[in-house]
């Protein structure tokens, strides 16, 4: 019988409650981190990072926590260090021959050998999700997702699938495990093996990643945002972007073209610059699906020209695409700098260059609230590309960076906000809520205490939410707050959770508006 909720402002006060203590109390550096998708396909576990070899998994559904392998980070673990979910990376390569509709057979390997039937429990019973690409000479032109029920041993796995797709995956065809990847910075001085990564669907961590063009010393407060692709809003599916499938009508070597009504035909200028087209399917011209390009401009609809970086292979004009975040990236700010520093995955590269500097330099407490998950108002006043950032420091500024502004962003500073006064210094942390409330609200825990902040990013206004009646410890920098999400069909319950300041406690709250 599916779940009915019936909450009832002033007669059901929110209350936090105790879940499972965590394994260390909070302290300088630990973060506690989960996805953000909005449905039953987000992960099973929120991950703490309480040091440089110390990882541990939360089960939500079990409220119990276990610990994984080392991530064996180096430098100076403590204040500054910090992590964040890229919950649509994963392994990615090319199938083999052998597939069937219900059966693929990977021939690029695995970061590192599965058990049998590994795949097919991702913590709750569920399996991973793997993403199909007919995208070889013989390919189908399609792209589809299912849900892995087995797999065979290996690096090199033949992976069943829940239902059949609707083709038969072809020798070269892509796959991409939709899996996640925990990405954790270290402190202190900048050395190799600093910033690395935790595959989750194959219990590994990467090895030592790059590094040239961080600041040195990393700085005494981390801020991480990452641009995953299964970001949207929260009425929408991950996988299909901000519009939902796209049929393009037109294509060229560095364009494509959207839609004369609907879907994408009411964008402004440039809205989703710095966002990405990402082909789902072209069955004229297959060896165009799942290509991804970064969207460098675009002009308003009705059939809006998308210009983009030369296609490998120039998508048909009817080919089906989706707008996205740029799920390549994840956008850095340390404490005393004014860089944002932007890491691109597949290149495994640091620069300042893709994005602007901010108004004015990171300070402890600053977190950055972003416009992913809410649908904008109709005169635009609220928009995807919007990053409302507090700038810490103890004070109580907030700068406002449109990733969409210009070539490289735009930081407009010192914005005008309702409920402004608070001030936000070390001990800061925040989440946001990818689905209560139209997906308009980012909780903030302000100064490791005990009050809550809920900042809504559609009318920018700052307001009270929650109080933890528990007594908190001496603030410290690092991530203590994270979601996790009851589904059932079309119910979903986002609930929060929060590390007391200093302290082992972990309480968790249902978010009932």
């Amino acid at each position: 019988m599916p779940t009915t909720l019936a909450f009832k402002p002033l007669i059901d006060l929110p209350e936090w409650r105790p879940i499972a203590n965590a394994p260390a109390a909070s302290a300088a550096g630990t973060a506690l981190v989960a996805g953000l998708r909005n449905n039953a396909d987000r992960g099973a576990y929120v991950y703490l990072l309480v040091n440089a070899t110390t990882l541990w998994a939360y089960d939500v559904e079990d409220d119990d926590w276990f610990q994984l392998g080392s991530p064996a980070l180096t430098g100076t673990f403590g204040a500054g260090a910090g992590a964040v979910m890229m919950p649509s990376q994963g392994p990615r390569g090319t199938l083999a021959a052998g597939g069937t509709t219900t059966s693929v057979v990977l021939s690029t390997a695995l970061p590192a050998a599965v058990a049998p039937n590994q795949l097919a429990n991702k913590g709750n019973s569920n399996g991973f999700k793997i993403r199909i690409i007919g995208n070889s000479a013989g390919g189908s032109g399609k792209v589809e997702e299912r849900t892995i029920i087995g797999n065979t041993g290996g690096t090199t796995p033949t992976i069943y699938l829940d239902s059949p797709l609707s083709f038969t995956p072809a020798n070269g065809d892509a796959y991409e495990i939709l899996s996640g990847r925990l990405f954790m910075m270290s402190a202190g001085t900048l050395a190799a093996g600093c910033w690395k990564y935790y595959d989750i669907a194959t219990n590994s961590f990467s090895g030592n990643l790059a590094t040239t063009n961080l600041p040195t010393p990393l700085g005494t407060d981390c801020c991480l945002l990452g641009l995953d692709e299964s970001y949207v809003p929260y009425d929408a599916n991950p996988g299909d972007g901000f519009f939902g499938q796209l049929t393009a009508t037109a294509s060229a070597a560095t364009s494509i073209t959207g839609q004369a009504a609907g879907g994408d035909a009411a964008v402004l200028a440039n809205e989703y610059r710095n966002f990405q087209i990402r082909i789902v399917q072209d069955t004229t011209t297959p060896t165009a699906v799942g290509q991804r390009r970064n969207i460098t401009s675009h002009t308003a609809g009705a059939s809006p020209v998308y210009t983009v970086a030369a296609w490998t292979v120039t998508p048909s004009a009817n080919a089906v695409f989706v707008i996205e975040l740029n799920g390549d990236r994840i956008l850095y700010w340390g404490s005393g700098q004014t860089n944002t520093y932007t890491y691109q995955i597949n290149g495994n590269t640091w620069d300042t260059t893709t994005f602007a500097a901010r108004s004015a330099a990171h300070a402890a407490g600053s977190v950055a609230c972003p416009s992913f998950f809410m649908r904008p108002d109709a005169a635009k006043q609220a928009r995807h590309s919007y990053v409302y950032v507090f700038r810490g420091g103890a004070g109580a500024v907030m700068d406002l960076f449109d990733i969409a502004g210009g070539a490289t962003g735009l930081w407009t500073a010192n914005i005008v906000y309702g409920g402004s006064g608070m001030t936000f210094t070390t001990g800061t942390t925040a989440t946001p809520d990818p689905y209560t409330s139209g997906g308009r609200f980012t909780f903030i825990n302000p100064n490791g205490g005990q009050r809550c902040l809920k900042w809504d990013n559609k009318n920018r206004t700052l307001s009270p939410a929650f109080y933890l009646r528990y007594p908190v410890g001496t603030a410290a920098v690092g991530q203590r707050m994270a979601t996790a999400m009851f589904v059932d069909g079309s119910t979903k319950l986002v609930f929060l959770l929060l590390h007391r300041m200093a302290g082992a406690e972990v309480f968790e709250m249902a978010v009932q508006k």
